[in-house]
């Protein structure tokens, strides 16, 4: 292929620095696997609580709460009593899905900003000049090996400004 001379070399698209691939959408592995297997999990549990309350609701208006035998209507199972009782039934269901998604994220996310505010903090204290205590994250934090690598550089600081001597 020949080049087109009427665009300077300086001009010439150039590649990205990077490309991108899957292993560059996860970018910390264990953390966003185990949040997508539990909402994954929590959606699953929705929808088989949502399927059991529409079968349940439909039992109910096909057989009465007992035993009904011929033939029962369509319209008869979705009669406006029935659809208005299997809505509030799904709604219901579908709300306490959602607070509970909502808790987890909560939590979730709590594992998450934790590490990344006390980041923060010892980076706000560098800025400063000071040198900071070393990092401690609570059991179940995410981002332990950054703090490993932040706490190893704040030891290497320390070694520097009191050199033993």
């Amino acid at each position: 292929m020949t080049e087109n001379p009427a665009q300077p070399l300086d001009q010439a698209v150039k590649p990205r620095l990077y490309k991108r691939r899957a292993r560059n959408i996860l970018i910390h592995r264990p953390m966003q696997k185990e949040f997508t297997m539990v909402l994954i999990a929590l959606l699953m549990v929705s929808l088989l609580a949502i399927s059991f309350v529409i079968h349940s609701t439909i039992r109910e208006a096909v057989f009465g709460g007992g035993y009904r035998f011929g033939t029962v209507s369509p319209a008869e199972v979705l009669s406006s009593d029935v659809s208005y009782l299997l809505i509030v039934r799904v709604a219901c269901v579908i709300f306490v899905t959602l607070i509970i998604i909502g808790m987890f994220g909560v939590f979730f996310l709590h594992r998450v900003a934790g590490p990344v505010y006390r980041f923060r903090q010892t980076f706000l204290k560098l800025n400063r000049g000071e040198v900071p205590p070393q990092i401690k994250l609570r059991e179940g934090d995410f981002f332990e090996e950054t703090a490993q690598e932040i706490n190893k550089y704040l030891e290497h600081l320390k070694a520097q400004q009191h050199p033993a001597g």
